[in-house]
């Protein structure tokens, strides 16, 4: 912990605001060359192995105002696996391309000039047809790619601050921002567009998870600095930047699958 956050933050907040009287000013000079943009996607040809996603088989449409009343975060999850296509359906809900616009694409979420500069990476423990590991979701081949297949539960429950979520659910999600993306258009405001762009990754998550029956939970408490290590990303130009839990729960009483218990 910086003995100086709150300093730090306070002037995070002034240099990246904008004023009317600075922008004209502040923005001289500024250009961005769209053609040699930092690249939109990231994959990793080495990958152990890659296994395609193919098209989800989305399940009957649930109504969105009753989903949107009864949305909760759960983490009391049971030791049952998630289905291929279950993964398949969150990850498309988070990420899924929805249309082609030439040099770029658009998708479920909503992002900063289209730059998209989050990745997702998962630390599976338990999906039908899938080894433990961490995986990356390369987006545009929809694929996932094996970086290191292995048991992750004490590392997920490690890298999360010891929560009981993370050893016990299916599968934690870590979303990173490739920070690049989005600065070589944005500058400072960068730093605020990443955050939204992941709430708005994250929040499709939940509604998705809930909606198809599994408990989901956003994790704002992780160490950074383990996240990015088992990751094997610099934790500078691109980082961690929000983490989160899906499993099976009961269905039948919220709190009770609000946490596991005595937790």
């Amino acid at each position: 912990m910086h003995p100086n956050w709150r300093k730090i933050c306070d002037e995070y907040i002034k240099a990246t605001s904008y004023d009317p009287a600075e922008m004209e000013e502040g923005w001289k000079g500024r250009k961005y060359d769209n053609k040699n943009r930092p690249p939109t996607y990231l994959t990793y040809p080495d990958a152990k192995v890659r296994i395609p996603l193919g098209e989800p088989q989305f399940t009957p449409s649930t109504d969105l105002w009753k989903l949107l009343r009864n949305r909760r975060s759960k983490r009391n999850f049971l030791p049952i696996p998630l289905t291929f296509n279950e993964l398949n359906i969150l990850l498309w809900g988070m990420q899924g391309i929805t249309a082609d616009m030439g040099d770029y694409q658009l998708r479920t979420t909503p992002s900063s000039g289209a730059l998209y500069p989050i990745e997702t990476y998962l630390l599976v423990n338990r999906v039908d047809g899938l080894k433990q590991g961490l995986y990356h979701l390369d987006v545009k081949g929809w694929t996932l790619e094996g970086l290191k297949l292995e048991d992750v539960a004490d590392i997920s429950y490690k890298v999360s601050m010891e929560q009981e979520l993370a050893k016990i659910s299916a599968v934690n999600f870590v979303w990173t921002a490739v920070m690049e993306r989005c600065r070589a258009k944005y500058y400072e405001r960068a730093y605020r567009y990443i955050w939204w762009d992941v709430g708005h990754i994250a929040e499709n998550l939940h509604i998705v998870g809930n909606a198809i029956g599994l408990g989901v939970c956003s994790v704002g408490a992780w160490y950074d600095s383990e996240a990015n290590k088992y990751l094997g990303i610099d934790g500078v130009g691109h980082f961690s930047v929000l983490f989160a839990s899906v499993g099976k729960v009961e269905g039948e009483d919220w709190k009770k699958d609000r946490r596991p218990p005595n937790k």
